[in-house]
């Protein structure tokens, strides 16, 4: 399933950091690799909860920065993550599955030991 992933700069920046931090220079590799690793880690109150899904700097404010072929089962998983919380509305699949992402992205930058790779 490809779509563009739309992101905020410090979204961008956190898969800056993590290239680096595993010496990956593919942002779509770190985005699947992550997506996965948040996914297998069966807590999504703790991700995607109240605390967590309030976004700061505009929540609309996101670009598509970069194409990303995820598995499709992955996709659909995210879609439903967005359909159990209650975030703003969007218009399109590529949209919400982009929130989810930042989501993860920003738990990474919080809370970066509770997420192995």
């Amino acid at each position: 399933m490809k779509f563009n992933l739309r992101l905020k700069e410090p979204h961008i920046d956190v898969v800056e950091n993590l290239k680096g931090k595993h010496l990956s220079s593919s942002n779509e590799d770190i985005i699947k690799m992550y997506v996965k690793a948040a996914l297998n880690l069966h807590k999504n109150d703790l991700i995607f909860g109240k605390e967590r899904e309030k976004c700061s700097g505009g929540c609309f404010g996101s670009e598509p920065q970069f194409e990303v072929d995820m598995d499709e089962t992955d996709f659909n998983k995210l879609k439903k993550i967005y359909e159990d919380y209650d975030f703003d509305k969007y218009e399109t699949d590529e949209e919400v599955v982009s929130k989810i992402i930042r989501c993860i992205i920003n738990f990474i930058d919080d809370e970066p030991k509770l997420i192995s790779i």
